[in-house]
């Protein structure tokens, strides 16, 4: 080196120790080995990750590079080592060190170069440091929680998406925090947590029905697991984003059965049936009435409205293909019906957040599968609500990574999905295509690097094989 220190120089890098020097510019502990007076570590100046070829001597604060072709191999002492690690001119060396060494940014670029040459594990305390000395920033967080899954750390990959997701929230920037909760939805496709702060997330964006399809899968998870007081908070959650949802009051009606209060569920039954008039869904409206008269069979509201549904439906299943009589008595009836319970006419006013109108079905054709509702309590509560959700459209991506099924990542989701039905297993695919696209959305804007964007692919990649060898041939959407 040409460099001329001075006597401050000299002294201050005669001061310094040599260990606490390592750590604070970012290296990890378990990276360094100390032995007597001195401490090896992998050469960082030619990037060795065959063995600790650069020897530090803590006792005259030195050090060399055992590597021949190495520029360290000069030696020099330390400000000279933390000037050609840290890019910066030994001039500036001493006081970057007194100022705790490199800015944030500066240790961010330097573990995305590492990430860049596939030195995880080099890059991880660089970000560690980073996110220290910034907590405030969510996409240094995001990085570092990008960088955690990659090394298979998924607890603290989640849980620095969640603070990310905070701060975003306390900068009011929802559009962020749905694309880092989608992120988080494809590590943890069936987390309630998630998915509860992602609904209400949704509603504060008025995307109703998208935080609606979310509480409804937290209402079920709720119910499987008896948590019946939890189910009807969240469904009364539910009715306050959407109070014209009939299946919310159906399934509030149903949970108040279970707990065996009959006339709240009577209620909540009846504003069910109304809804689905309103909505032109007579079928689905006549099991609902027959739901609460097995339950209360004197009741006569329900009966003469029962009376009236089915009347509806016999004139439904008489028309023909072409306008007659018949279907203008229909009409006429099916307003009178709707006047008679109470509600609005679909053209004359559109609910704020209900799903899209069944289809009527032909008398004496079966409904799709997805649609019929419960007979009885038995099994999930909300068995045929999920048919609802308004699947995105879905198109074979052959850009997917492929994942092995011994990747530790598919055999993770294949451990979550084995405890799901076949209707539930469809209704969280969608959900995942949905959570994916959010994700994809952040890549286009520039909100993720590529490193993060390549993690959550290969996570949502793992999900897709994972689905596959539990129900069979998945589409992929990306």
């Amino acid at each position: 080196m040409n460099y001329f220190f001075s006597k401050e120089e000299r002294d201050f890098n005669a001061s310094l120790d040599a260990w606490e020097l390592l750590l604070k510019m970012g290296f990890h502990e378990n990276a360094l080995y100390r032995e007597g007076n001195t401490i090896r570590l992998f050469c960082p100046l030619h990037k060795d990750q065959i063995r600790r070829s650069l020897v530090i001597y803590t006792d005259t604060n030195t050090f060399k590079c055992q590597f021949t072709n190495c520029e360290g191999h000069k030696g020099g002492n330390l400000l000279e080592f933390y000037a050609a690690y840290m890019g910066c001119d030994v001039s500036e060396a001493m006081q970057r060190i007194l100022n705790e060494g490199a800015s944030p940014a500066e240790f961010v670029e330097r573990a995305e170069r590492l990430i860049i040459e596939g030195r995880y594990t080099d890059a991880l305390p660089l970000l560690q440091k980073a996110v220290r000395l910034d907590s405030s920033n969510p996409t240094t967080r995001c990085r570092l929680a990008a960088l955690y899954l990659e090394l298979g750390d998924k607890e603290n990959g989640y849980r620095e998406y969640l603070a990310a997701a905070e701060l975003l929230g306390m900068r009011g920037d929802y559009d962020g925090m749905v694309q880092i909760y989608g992120s988080l939805m494809v590590i943890r496709p069936d987390d309630i947590k998630v998915r509860t702060e992602l609904a209400y997330l949704y509603s504060r964006l008025n995307r109703e029905q998208d935080a609606v399809e979310q509480l409804k899968w937290v209402v079920d998870r709720h119910i499987r697991k008896g948590r019946l007081r939890e189910a009807v908070d969240v469904t009364k959650k539910i009715l306050d984003l959407a109070p014209t949802y009939p299946d919310a009051h159906r399934i509030l009606g149903e949970v108040f059965l279970r707990q065996g209060k009959t006339i709240e569920a009577i209620d909540e039954l009846t504003a069910a049936a109304r809804h689905y008039i309103r909505e032109n869904n007579l079928r689905r409206a006549k099991l609902t009435i027959e739901l609460g008269l097995r339950h209360v069979p004197g009741d006569e509201n329900l009966k003469d409205l029962k009376i009236r549904v089915e009347k509806a439906l016999e004139l439904q299943a008489q028309l023909g293909e072409v306008k007659d009589e018949r279907e203008l008595e229909f009409e006429q009836w099916l307003r009178e019906l709707k006047r008679a319970v109470g509600v609005e006419d679909l053209e004359d006013r559109a609910p704020a957040a209900a799903p899209r109108a069944q289809q009527p079905v032909p008398e004496g054709a079966a409904e799709p599968e997805h649609q019929a509702p419960p007979t009885s309590l038995r099994g999930t509560i909300l068995q045929g609500t999920f048919g609802h959700v308004a699947p995105p459209p879905i198109q074979e991506d052959s850009t997917l990574p492929k994942l092995e099924p011994s990747d530790p990542r598919v055999d993770y989701f294949r451990k979550t999905l084995t405890k799901y039905s076949r209707e539930e297993l469809e209704t969280l695919r969608l959900h995942l295509v949905a959570m994916f696209d959010e994700v994809q959305k952040g890549v286009r804007e520039g909100f993720c690097s590529d490193f993060e964007a390549r993690v959550i692919r290969e996570f949502y990649a793992a999900f897709c094989t994972a689905f596959d060898l539990v129900s069979g041939p998945s589409r992929r959407h990306a």
